[in-house]
């Protein structure tokens, strides 16, 4: 008899960490299935509605501004808070609600697809070959991934959520609003997933199961699913060796000109295109490889230097080029940025405005001011 998978095993969730104490939202950018990643739950998004709230707790009741459907029917009714905790509640569960649709729409789509080709491969004929059989079983695994992150991107932005309206004398939301996700289409499509996984093991020879979770594995991790940002080896050497043609094939234009430092920035031009489309690497390694490979390659021609009257070596092109791209404005523009997101990120912008509502409350013309 074949052991039924859980729903780690079936999922391949269970995989070495992607890097220790790694935040949900990057694993799931990075285990993300490509042609679904629309669909998924928009968790960074939630994040930055919740950073609206002022740090300031308040009390009463909460209810949102409008009808929801993750909401019981007497919550509707009760009064609204005012200021930004009823404004943050009403688009929260309204923005969860619309991710939800499409995690449903995608979920049950793909669900009663696979389930047509799982009666083919488990009927009494056994329509499908173990070869077929192992490709739906990876299709299969993509769309339980799928499921199972969501899930945890909805518990998890739930337990932020009730967090961050901790001490306003609103009851968590996560148990009432998880209770109701099981009835949600896509928890429905998970609970038959997994008895669609356990068909297919067993259609399948017991010696030829570890091998087919193993398929599945390989499968998640072709399509993003558990990767991480590791340089693509094949489309990284094949753009550099494109490059390196390019600047050292005997072109006539380039060559009756007598002007190799062209030639070679135009072998710079198609490896860094190469890079970009291949994505082989990750866009800012591309454009911090622009300047290196510009030297190296020899595409930026030596300047006569006064004092001596020779020409520039290596390093004195190197460090020209390089003082080129970075200079005191983009280090005064960067700083900015830098202490921009400190700001943010410690959200003193509303503690400065709190503070100062506290201390100017009955003041509002100097509050203006």
């Amino acid at each position: 008899s074949v052991t039924p998978p859980s729903l780690h095993d079936c999922t391949l969730l269970r995989r070495r960490p992607l890097r220790p104490l790694m935040k949900f939202g990057r694993v799931l950018q990075l285990r993300a299935i490509p042609e679904w990643r629309e669909s998924y739950i928009g968790y960074k998004r939630f994040k930055r509605l919740l950073k609206r709230l002022p740090t300031a707790q308040s009390s009463g009741s909460f209810s949102p501004t409008a009808s929801l459907s993750l909401r019981e029917p007497s919550e509707l009714e009760a009064p609204l808070l005012s200021g930004p905790y009823a404004e943050v509640e009403a688009l929260f569960f309204a923005a969860l609600d619309d991710d939800l649709r499409r995690v449903n729409e995608v979920s049950v789509a793909e669900t009663e697809s696979i389930e047509t080709s799982v009666t083919l491969a488990t009927g009494g004929e056994a329509l499908l070959s173990q070869e077929e059989v192992a490709a739906l079983y990876c299709r299969l695994a993509k769309l339980r991934s799928f499921m199972s992150l969501n899930a945890t991107a909805v518990k998890k932005i739930l337990k932020k959520f009730d967090k961050n309206m901790a001490g306003t004398g609103r009851e968590p939301q996560l148990p009432s609003v998880m209770k109701r996700l099981e009835a949600e289409p896509f928890s429905v499509c998970r609970r038959r997933a997994d008895g669609m996984a356990v068909e297919l093991e067993r259609a399948m020879p017991p010696d030829k199961v570890p091998r087919l979770r193993q398929l599945a594995q390989d499968a998640l991790k072709r399509a993003g699913g558990g990767r991480e940002s590791r340089p693509n080896v094949l489309p990284l050497a094949l753009s550099l060796a494109a490059g390196l043609v390019v600047a050292l094939a005997p072109l006539e234009a380039f060559e009756q000109a007598d002007r190799p430092e062209a030639q070679r920035c135009l072998g710079v031009l198609v490896a860094t295109v190469g890079l970009w489309l291949s994505e082989a690497v990750p866009f800012f390694a591309t454009a911090l490889l622009v300047p290196v490979l510009a030297v190296a390659s020899g595409a930026v021609p030596p300047k006569l230097v006064h004092k001596t009257g020779e020409l520039e070596q290596a390093p004195d092109i190197a460090k020209r080029v390089l003082n080129s791209m970075f200079n005191a404005v983009i280090l005064l523009v960067l700083s900015s940025l830098v202490a921009a997101r400190v700001v943010a990120r410690c959200q003193l912008e509303l503690r400065l405005a709190a503070a100062l509502q506290e201390r100017l409350r009955h003041q509002a013309g100097l509050f203006l001011l």
